[in-house]
């Protein structure tokens, strides 16, 4: 069964910012069509910084090569250069002990601003979430 979503709760997840719903609501949705790019960088960029509970260098200890690199790769193309470079910084530091312990400050004091930029990236393309039939 393919879950859908009434137009008024997608709209109300867009009024309010609500980041942690709109990543459920876009996992689902994306399991069952195509959705643009921006929506799966969304995702993977949302993952990456909710990985500072227990520590970023879990997230490098288990992403693969090409998943790095393609989310690496997707900050660029969508302009976020010194967001790709505080990614990538992670990767070349996680073994180190406490290698990763300054991206996760920088990650935590720039929240608002990682939330802000994760939005921005899906802002305009709400439609994309609506139910289809």
């Amino acid at each position: 069964m393919v879950a859908r979503y009434a137009k008024s709760y997608v709209d109300r997840l867009y009024q309010t910012k609500d980041i942690f719903a709109l990543h459920s609501v876009i996992s689902v949705v994306g399991r069952h069509r195509d959705l643009p790019e921006q929506f799966s960088l969304f995702l993977r960029l949302w993952d990456w910084c909710c990985s500072t509970r227990s520590g970023i260098w879990q997230y490098y200890e288990g992403v693969s090569a090409d998943e790095f690199e393609s989310l690496a790769g997707a900050l660029e193309r969508f302009g976020l250069h010194e967001l790709s470079k505080r990614y990538r910084s992670g990767m070349s530091t996680w073994k180190e002990p406490e290698g990763c312990g300054e991206l996760d400050r920088w990650i935590e004091n720039h929240w608002p601003e990682l939330e802000a930029t994760a939005f921005r990236l899906i802002a305009d393309s709400r439609e994309c979430l609506y139910d289809e039939s």
